[in-house]
C-alpha cells in the first residue's frame, strides 16, 4: 500500500498520457504521410508546447493559492517559480532567485489573525487544485471546439493535461518522503489542532523572513510544540527542526551540537531533506567545537545527495566551506569556496540568512587561524 501511495502521481501522469499519446501519435502519422519535415517540425511543437504548458500548470497552480489565499484573507509575501521568486520587501515587490530541490514553485502568505485559536486553511491549500482544474476543463474543451491550429492546439492539449496531473496528484491527500501535499494538508490540518497551530506559526515565521527578521528575532512562542503532539506528524517534527535551528542562528555552536544529535537521535519524523540538512549544521559544528565525531561517517549518501542539489543554498556553502577549511585541511579551496558564496548570494532573497552563514564561516576560519 506504501508503494502504491507513493507512485500514485506516476501512475496518474502515465493514465493521463495514454489518451495523449494516441491523439499525437495519430496526428503526427498523417503529418509525416504528408511531408517528412512537417512531421520534424511537429515533434519540436510538440516538446515546446510540453514545456509551456508544464511551467503553465506550475503558475497557475501557485497562483491559485494566491487568489484564494487573498479572499481567505492572507497577505502576500512571496511567489517562486522554479528559481525566480518574487518577493515582498520595505513594501515593494523584488525579483530574487531561490531555488528549493524538489519544488517547481510556491506561494508563501501570511495568515490572517486567529479567530477563536482558528484560521482558514481550506480554501488556501487547495487554491492550486481549484484553479487548475479549472484550466483542465477549459483548455480541453478550447482543444475540441477549435479547429487545429498550429502549436496553438497542442499546447491546450497538453495544458488539459499537465493541470489534471498536478489537480490530481496534490488534490487527492497524499504524503511523499514526508512532505504532505496540498490535499492532505487541507483534510488534516482543519482536523488537528496542534498541528494546524504549528503551521501557522511556520507561516508567520516564512513571513517575518522576508521581511528580513532572523529566526533568533523570532517570538519564542513561534517555536513552541503544543503538548501531546503527534510527533509523526510532519508540520510537528518540522517545527522541532527551526527550534533546533535556534542556538546556530545566535552563533551558540556548543548548544546547537547537542540540541540537533538530540532531534537527530529523537522520535519525531524528519522528512530527509530537514535531516540532511541539520546533519550539515552538527558537521559545521562538531568541527567548529573540535568534536570527536567522525565526520566522514555524517557525510553518508543522502546527505552528499542533498549537498549536491542544493549546492546554491547558503547553509550549504557554509558547510562545504567549514569542511574544507577544518576537515580537509584545504585553505585554498575554502578560498574558492566563499568566493562562490560571495558570488551566488548577491541575489539571495534573505539577506539575514546569508550574514548568519558568514557568521559561522568567519567562526570557522578564526578556528583554523588559531590552530596554525
Amino acid at each position: 500500500m506504501k508503494r502504491i501511495k507513493k507512485n500514485l502521481p506516476l501512475v496518474i501522469m502515465f493514465i493521463l498520457c495514454i489518451p495523449l499519446g494516441i491523439v499525437l501519435s495519430r496526428q503526427l502519422a498523417k503529418i509525416y504521410a504528408v511531408s517528412f519535415l512537417k512531421g520534424l517540425s511537429f515533434l519540436v511543437e510538440v516538446v515546446l508546447s510540453f514545456a509551456v504548458s508544464a511551467y503553465f500548470a506550475i503558475i497557475t497552480h501557485e497562483g491559485g493559492h494566491l487568489i484564494f489565499g487573498l479572499i481567505s484573507g492572507y497577505k502576500f509575501s512571496s511567489f517562486r517559480v522554479a528559481s525566480l521568486m518574487f518577493i515582498k520587501q520595505d513594501g515593494k515587490i523584488k525579483v530574487k532567485r531561490f531555488k528549493l530541490a524538489g519544488t517547481g514553485g510556491q506561494c508563501l502568505m501570511c495568515p490572517p489573525e486567529l479567530n477563536n485559536d482558528e484560521y482558514p486553511v481550506f480554501l488556501y491549500n487547495l487554491g492550486g487544485v481549484i484553479v487548475n482544474v479549472f484550466f483542465a476543463v477549459l483548455a480541453f474543451a478550447l482543444y475540441l471546439l477549435l479547429d487545429y491550429i498550429p502549436f496553438v492546439s497542442v499546447t491546450l492539449l497538453f495544458i488539459a493535461v499537465c493541470s489534471a496531473y498536478f489537480a490530481i496528484s496534490n488534490g487527492i491527500p497524499l504524503s511523499a518522503g514526508g512532505i504532505s501535499n496540498d490535499g492532505m494538508n487541507a483534510l488534516f490540518l482543519s482536523k488537528d489542532k496542534a498541528a494546524s497551530r504549528v503551521f501557522y506559526n511556520q507561516l508567520l515565521m516564512n513571513s517575518a523572513q522576508s521581511l528580513g527578521m532572523r529566526i533568533s528575532e523570532m517570538p519564542e512562542e513561534w517555536f513552541e510544540i503544543p503538548e501531546g503532539a503527534d510527533k509523526n506528524n510532519v508540520h510537528i517534527a518540522s517545527a522541532a527542526v527551526f527550534r533546533a535551528s535556534l542556538p546556530l542562528d545566535r552563533g551558540d555552536t556548543v548548544v546547537a551540537e547537542v540540541e540537533i544529535s538530540e532531534l537527530l537521535k529523537s522520535d519525531y519524523n524528519i522528512i530527509g531533506l530537514h535531516r540532511a540538512l541539520l546533519t550539515c549544521d552538527l558537521i559545521s559544528c562538531c568541527l567548529i567545537n573540535s568534536s570527536e565525531t567522525d565526520i566522514n561517517s555524517l557525510l553518508n549518501a543522502d546527505v552528499k545527495k542533498v549537498i549536491s542539489a542544493m549546492k546554491s543554498f547558503p547553509s550549504i556553502i557554509r558547510t562545504e566551506y567549514i569542511i574544507a577549511l577544518l576537515h580537509e585541511k584545504n585553505e585554498k579551496r575554502a578560498e574558492e569556496i566563499m568566493a562562490k558564496y560571495d558570488k551566488l548570494t548577491k541575489n539571495y532573497p534573505y539577506s539575514q540568512d546569508v550574514e548568519c552563514e558568514r557568521s559561522i564561516m568567519l567562526k570557522a576560519l578564526q578556528k583554523h587561524k588559531n590552530n596554525i
